[in-house]
């Protein structure tokens, strides 16, 4: 079962309900410029047994920075009663985009799209999932900055402080139920 696509205002009263709701600088990173998400290797996950760095490389900065900017936030389906208000590509399912230091909202000249509500509903979710107690402003700040790299060296990712696929995946995220149009009362990660 698909669930309906949400409007622009849809997603801001969505990104609204209630107040703890869900939810690397970008110089010269252009979504024009940017190679399909295909393209751009993803950093792998280190075994347990291996240690976690807690500083990106080069390499893996650059990988992250060809991802475009998560412009939009789109209620994921997990389940046919629960899904995920999560960041989102613009005007597609994906989810594959990203988000970083200096994103206030937009990154680079391209001005379509709504960041600052990707941006609201990641620290939303942080906030509540994390206890990060982020300024909900759609500025991904240091303070946001911040909370990524606490989330990412907690699930033994590579700890660069950006939004991306890899974190999606392993962060926890609080459900919303369009049926319900209520939250979940905990968060989990089922991604």
């Amino acid at each position: 079962m698909r669930l309906p696509k949400l409007s622009g205002k849809a997603l801001v009263v969505l990104a609204g309900v209630g107040a703890v709701a869900v939810g690397a600088v970008a110089a010269n990173a252009s979504k024009h410029d940017s190679p399909p998400a295909s393209a751009a290797p993803a950093p792998s996950k280190p075994h347990a047994d291996q240690p976690v760095s807690h500083d990106a490389t080069a390499a893996e900065l650059k990988a992250a920075a060809a991802l475009p900017q998560c412009r939009s936030a789109r209620l994921v389906p997990v389940n046919r009663s629960w899904g995920i208000p999560m960041p989102s590509l613009l005007g597609s399912s994906s989810t594959n985009c990203n988000l970083m230091y200096g994103d206030d909202p937009y990154r680079g000249s391209n001005r379509t799209g709504d960041p600052e509500t990707a941006i609201l509903v990641l620290q939303r979710n942080l906030n509540f999932c994390y206890g990060s107690k982020l300024a909900v402003d759609g500025i991904y700040g240091s303070k946001t900055r911040a909370a990524i790299k606490a989330v990412q060296s907690k699930h033994h990712l590579v700890v660069d402080g950006i939004y991306g696929p890899m974190t999606r995946s392993a962060m926890n995220w609080r459900l919303y139920s369009m049926a319900t149009r209520s939250w979940s009362r905990s968060c989990s990660s089922p991604l």
